[in-house]
């Protein structure tokens, strides 16, 4: 198939407090939109389901994934934010551009876990659990 979406380009950046944004480094995600329909159902209806058209409850974004570092100052960065379990303002660019397919969301990032391997690259597996509003 031509024209596909090739996942090698989405980049993860995350601001530092001080500039825009920092490149984390290329990830490979699993990307889950969330939340679920609210339910109204009564006796009223015969027990048939109800739900309110156009709203969501729990709405947000988690990512998952490993990330593959862009320099020593990005691991550290997405270590310390890990460890501190505070807000960070994160970008995931889909297509490498930053021009289309771009969310932005504040994000908690867990389940930190590091693989350093001898030789090789410094990878993380990491969740990043979006906290209001997701832009896209």
């Amino acid at each position: 198939m031509a024209g596909e979406k090739n996942a090698t380009s989405a980049l993860l950046y995350m601001h530092n407090g001080v500039n825009y944004a920092d490149l984390v480094g290329q990830i490979e995600i699993t990307s889950n939109l969330l939340g679920a329909p609210i339910d109204t159902s009564t006796k009223d209806n015969n027990d048939f389901v109800e739900l309110m058209n156009g709203e969501l409850a729990g709405k947000g974004i988690t990512i998952a994934g490993s990330i593959v570092y862009s320099s020593a100052a990005s691991f550290r960065l997405m270590r310390d934010a890990a460890i501190a379990g505070g807000e960070k303002l994160f970008h995931l660019d889909f297509n490498g551009d930053l021009e289309t397919d771009i969310i932005f969301f504040n994000g908690i990032p867990t389940a930190l876990s590091d693989a350093l391997p001898m030789g090789d690259k410094i990878t993380t597996s990491i969740s990043i659990l979006s906290t209001g509003a997701v832009i896209n």
